[in-house]
């Protein structure tokens, strides 16, 4: 099947960087010794994306609401049985979103709506 012209992908990207840090050993790490497993996984998937699609257009989507998006308010047991990210997957987040930026790419993040919110808008 042929690829239209202009092409508009919108990516949902914690569902890469999850998959990252939960697959790759933790001993993949940065000269300071803080770990980028996440961030390693996510930039082989996103340079392997832009490779094979060529997309014309693409959103990078996040999740900054973890706790505050608007269904929590609905809700207050919303994905109370998940456990926050630590530390070092917060910062792996905040880097993935660096290289997204800095790949020219538009990045989307909201405190009220998750990346799947913004993605179905």
């Amino acid at each position: 099947m042929a690829r239209p012209a202009k092409s508009i992908y919108l990516l949902d990207a914690p569902v890469f960087v999850f998959r990252a840090y939960f697959a790759l050993p933790d001993t993949l790490v940065s000269s300071d010794g803080s770990p980028v497993n996440a961030l390693y996984g996510y930039t082989q998937f996103l340079c392997g994306f832009l490779g094979r699609v060529r997309p014309a257009h693409l959103g990078v989507c996040f999740d900054e609401s973890l706790t505050s998006s608007f269904r929590n308010r609905i809700y207050q047991h919303y994905k109370a049985n998940r456990a926050l990210p630590d530390e070092d997957l917060k910062r792996q987040f905040a880097l993935s979103k660096r290289l997204s930026r800095a790949l020219g790419l538009r990045v989307y993040a909201s405190r009220r709506y998750e990346a799947d919110d913004l993605i179905a808008t």
